[in-house]
């Protein structure tokens, strides 16, 4: 065993004495415990960021008790609940946005927050960008390139969106949508 002395800022080597007496552990154990860790990733090509983005992405999806399969098997069965029922399908997916705005909330407390959320989802979904652009004071025109690969999946997409827009008091008063693309505005309720 080899001894190295390490500098730390006064704050983070506090916090990181406070989190190991907390999890019952030596502080020389909790700093080999993380720094196999990092020093495992860092080989990978991992950087220290992704690991906090993947933990809270890890920590919501576990809220959510999702299931993560391939986005084209997705779509081919989008495509055909599609075909057979629209209306009912796509009431689904306004319906899933509402349960979801909740734990979106957690997250971040407005709109203008989403982006950097989506950004730490990156990794599980097929969404390429996402940007929410202030437009004023109650309205925000929102981008999001990666919502699906055919129409379908699409509007499907769109109808998740406005039910989470809703749920932060936002109306939808304009959209476009071409395949895996939307483009909407959104104003938010009762804002002159």
């Amino acid at each position: 065993m080899q001894r190295a002395n390490i500098a730390l800022d006064k704050t983070i080597f506090e916090n990181f004495a406070a989190q190991a007496a907390r999890e019952g552990k030596t502080l020389y154990a909790f700093t080999n415990e993380w720094l196999d860790a990092a020093v495992k990733i860092s080989a990978e090509g991992g950087e220290a960021k992704e690991i906090f983005e993947l933990w809270r992405s890890i920590t919501v999806l576990k809220q959510i008790d999702t299931l993560i399969l391939p986005s084209d098997f997705v779509d081919t069965m989008i495509g055909s609940l599609y075909a057979k029922d629209k209306t009912g399908l796509l009431a689904a997916f306004g319906e899933l946005g509402k349960e979801l705005v909740g734990i979106l909330k957690i997250a971040t407390d407005d709109i203008d927050g989403l982006s950097d959320l989506v950004k730490d989802f990156t990794l599980f979904t097929p969404i390429k960008r996402f940007e929410v652009r202030k437009r004023d004071g109650r309205s925000r025109e929102i981008i999001i390139v990666g919502a699906g690969k055919r129409i379908e999946s699409t509007e499907c997409s769109f109808e998740f969106l406005k039910a989470i827009l809703n749920g932060y008091g936002y109306d939808v008063s304009s959209h476009d949508l071409t395949v895996g693309t939307i483009r909407l505005t959104a104003s938010k309720r009762g804002v002159p």
